[in-house]
């Protein structure tokens, strides 16, 4: 499961006065991981004895019956809160009149504590609620146990690239209809049900699609002839370039550098395939798959903030944390690109800022461009603006065809309708790097707010596939992107890192 964010904790205990002290002992250790101290914690201790003080006044009445008591708390990057339910005589109404003005004045409403309430449970009995706000963006401990997992799951990943003395023992080979069901396990042992790509959890769609060429799966075969690994080659539209994914081993197989024989098979599939180049989108949570990309040939052109929700993580992982927010914030991915064919020339119409990053991108790729740096204004007319929305992953995409005078409206517009409709927590828009009006909108764009993802290589299609070009891709982040939590690889990408985050 995924580390929470948030720790909820409980006791059930006897409403007896003798167990007074383990009362205490569980409220002053949650108010310890809630990071309280000194003269606040102490006024909170007392303040929340006072509460349970309050509750077991009305369990005096019930006789000798030892009425059930239930405390318990729940830890945020918000709040603190605690919850104390009993289960005998009713109670709720003004604190001051249920209590006795000696409880309420140490208490003090407001004052020690932000709030407290009542809530009615029916015939499970009245429950008071005490809270009070954080001051500190994180959970110390959850963020300590995030940083040890990142590092488990980054030697993990490690081990799936150094072959052993058994590597040659399993079997790489094209997917066999029928292999979805042992696939759609290998996702669900290795990411729980957080794997963004909901395909891959149904059997039957994962044969399909693989029997329509727009996934093409690779699979590893244990010693025994079971599955255990899957890395595929992904074209939704069947478009004249792929994308290197959806990799997972069997953790009970893992040191055995099987994602490295994996990947050359995606590689050689896309290659038979006639394919311009092979794209992919390693996390930048730790250097592995990024390592593995640049052994492959593949050279870095974006890195995409925000691309996967804070909670996809793997089978143990954790969710990402924002530095300021203190909310659950999202992962990122950088762009990898690795032509399969010669790339031709290339007029990019780009703002002149954006050069010192773009040159080296396309000189590490090997292909000649010419930079036009004379901001023209667009032609006029109404451009034909092409939305799409994952809802799944909570990212938009506003690409454009041609750059025209209405094209900076036109943006402006979808990108609200992403922000307030639905929500959107990431938004890129791809401008054509060719489009003699690209740098004047693209300055436009930057001046509103947004910032460079890097390029989109082959991302625009044309009526002559084979022709499909390259897209400056700016982005915008709505929802808090865990940028503490950033891994880079390699000097290009360090480059490319300092640039698209210099403007955050």
């Amino acid at each position: 499961m995924n580390t929470p964010d948030q720790i909820d904790l409980k006791i059930d205990l006897p409403g007896l006065p003798e167990l007074a002290p383990l009362v205490q002992d569980f409220a002053s250790r949650a108010l310890d991981l809630a990071e309280f101290s000194g003269t606040r914690r102490q006024n909170l201790l007392e303040a929340f004895l006072c509460g349970v003080e309050l509750v077991e006044r009305t369990l005096a009445h019930e006789g000798d019956a030892i009425v059930p008591l239930e405390i318990g708390v729940t830890i945020d990057a918000h709040a603190l809160e605690f919850k104390i339910l009993e289960h005998g005589t009713p109670l709720g109404g003004d604190l001051t009149e249920s209590s006795g003005l000696d409880i309420t004045d140490r208490i003090r409403p407001n004052t020690i504590f932000d709030r407290l309430w009542w809530i009615q449970k029916g015939h499970e009995g009245s429950e008071l609620h005490l809270k009070v706000k954080r001051e500190h963006p994180t959970i110390e401990l959850l963020e300590e146990v995030r940083h040890r997992l990142d590092r488990e799951e980054a030697e993990n990943a490690h081990a799936d690239t150094s072959p052993s003395d058994k590597t040659g023992e399993y079997k790489i080979r094209e997917y066999r209809q029928g292999d979805g069901l042992e696939v759609a396990r290998r996702i669900y042992e290795a990411y729980g049900r957080s794997y963004p790509n909901q395909d891959l959890y149904i059997p039957e769609r994962i044969d399909a699609l693989n029997q329509e060429g727009r996934l093409h799966s690779i699979i590893c075969e244990s010693p025994g002839g079971e599955i255990v690994g899957h890395y595929a080659l992904e074209r939704p539209e069947l478009e004249p370039i792929g994308e290197a994914g959806q990799a997972v081993i069997d953790h009970r197989h893992r040191g055995h550098g099987l994602m490295k024989p994996m990947r050359s098979a995606v590689e050689a599939a896309g290659a038979r395939l006639g394919l311009l180049g092979i794209w992919s989108q390693p996390t930048a949570r730790h250097p592995i798959s990024q390592r593995m990309n640049l052994k492959f040939g593949s050279t870095p052109t974006g890195l995409c903030l925000g691309t996967t929700p804070a909670e996809a993580s793997l089978r143990g992982g954790v969710s990402g944390e924002s530095e300021s927010e203190g909310k659950s914030a999202r992962h990122s991915c950088f762009l990898y690109w690795d032509p399969l064919t010669e790339e031709p020339m290339l007029r990019a119409f780009v703002p002149p800022e954006l050069v010192p990053i773009l040159n080296p991108l396309y000189q590490a790729r090997q292909r000649e461009i010419v930079f036009e740096t004379d901001q023209a204004p667009p032609v006029n007319g109404h451009s034909a603006i092409h939305t799409r929305f994952d809802s799944t992953r909570g990212v938009a995409w506003i690409a454009l065809d041609q750059v025209t005078s209405g094209a900076f409206d036109g943006i402006q517009a979808a990108i609200n309708t992403m922000t307030t409709s639905a929500s959107a927590a990431t938004i890129f828009v791809d401008l054509p790097l060719d489009d003699p009006g690209c740098g004047y909108l693209s300055a436009q764009l930057i001046s509103e707010g947004l910032r460079l993802a890097g390029v989109g290589p082959r991302f625009r299609r044309v009526d002559d596939e084979r022709k499909a070009e390259d897209i400056l891709r700016l982005q915008l982040n709505p929802a808090p992107v865990d940028l503490a939590g950033l891994v880079v690889e390699g000097d290009l990408g360090r480059a490319l890192a300092d640039t698209v985050l210099g403007a955050c």
